[in-house]
């Protein structure tokens, strides 16, 4: 049941309403051709397939167009081919003992092939990284960038990097490199934005925010990204619609979402809608699992970027949890 649950979370609410509608439809095809009765219903075994296999393509359509947009390829690869195996087996039963296992097999193994040396350069970085010795991950990823220089997740993770060790200018040069080589992701826009929040620098992570929810308005990241720095900057009626534009697409995790909450909390309160102030406060406080994961992430030695960003809200948004605070602070922070 949870695990459903991380899925629908997941999807967001516009793609798993698509997803349960599919679901229904071709389930609902299935059932009502069960109670025809005729002389003639050798057809119905075959459009019962068809409208399985209907159902496979969509729900493999919404899950490849979920992932990030680094990750879809991957994603095809790996499922694309199984979805083929999968159909063939229904509409050739005789060869299912053949289709099936190659479908499973084929996931397993095209899962771990896409991992590859890859995943063992990016395990010997995050080792260096969990020592602190940020030079060591660096140098690293910057020997893999040299071998494979047009991969883009290399960059993204050696920005990552970047801006752990301190080393903000270079983080902001991978960014740009990797708009350069995905102009079409919001990826690289996303970084430059939280580089330049980090900096205090809000007026130009603005600007690279905004292009990011140009670019993935159906993604939460860019408009909570992007609600968080209009949250800074006082705009107070475009930081709510971001937000509330990141809550609809679907927030995966608590501490995000309590963060949310906490913005719009705000927002209502320089509004002057008390509330709907009053509503947000209340939505926060059912996100009280996300205090305790920010006291986790806090006390990771590489999380110094997001304390520096992010603690006085988390503070706050604990006394406003534990009633220590009423809403009226909020007019001054």
């Amino acid at each position: 049941m949870k695990f459903i649950q991380r899925f629908v979370t997941w999807l967001g609410p516009a793609r798993a309403q698509v997803f349960f509608v599919l679901l229904a439809v071709t389930g609902l095809i299935s059932l009502i051709l069960n109670a025809v009765r005729g002389k003639d219903t050798s057809w119905i075994p075959a459009v019962q397939s068809g409208a399985f296999v209907v159902f496979l393509i969509g729900a493999a359509l919404i899950v490849i167009t979920r992932m990030d947009r680094q990750d879809r390829r991957r994603g095809v690869v790996i499922i694309v081919p199984a979805v083929f195996a999968l159909a063939a087996a229904l509409f050739l039963p005789s060869f299912w003992l053949l289709f099936v296992p190659f479908a499973i097999g084929w996931v397993f193994i095209a899962f771990i092939a896409s991992q590859g040396r890859v995943r063992q350069e990016y395990q010997t970085a995050i080792k260096h990284l969990r020592k602190d010795e940020y030079d060591q991950a660096i140098d690293v990823m910057s020997d893999l960038i040299k071998a494979e220089p047009e991969d883009a997740n290399h960059r993204r993770f050696r920005a990552e990097l970047y801006r752990l060790s301190g080393k903000v200018f270079r983080a902001r040069s991978d960014y740009e490199k990797l708009i350069e080589l995905e102009p079409t992701s919001g990826i690289g826009y996303n970084g430059l934005a939280e580089v330049y929040l980090q900096d205090g620098e809000y007026e130009q992570a603005l600007g690279y925010a905004q292009k990011a929810f140009e670019i993935e308005a159906d993604q939460w990241v860019a408009p909570y990204n992007l609600g968080m720095i209009e949250d800074r900057l006082r705009h107070t009626a475009d930081s709510i619609t971001h937000l509330q534009q990141a809550l609809k697409v679907g927030i995966p995790d608590s501490r995000h979402r309590l963060l949310a909450h906490l913005w719009l909390a705000r927002a209502y309160v320089r509004d002057g809608d008390a509330a709907n102030a009053d509503a947000e406060l209340a939505a926060m406080k059912r996100e009280r699992t996300g205090l305790g994961e920010w006291k986790t992430v806090f006390e990771s030695k590489q999380a110094a970027v997001l304390r520096d960003v992010l603690l006085d809200d988390v503070t706050l948004a604990e006394k406003l949890i534990e009633g220590e605070e009423s809403l009226t602070i909020l007019r001054s922070t």
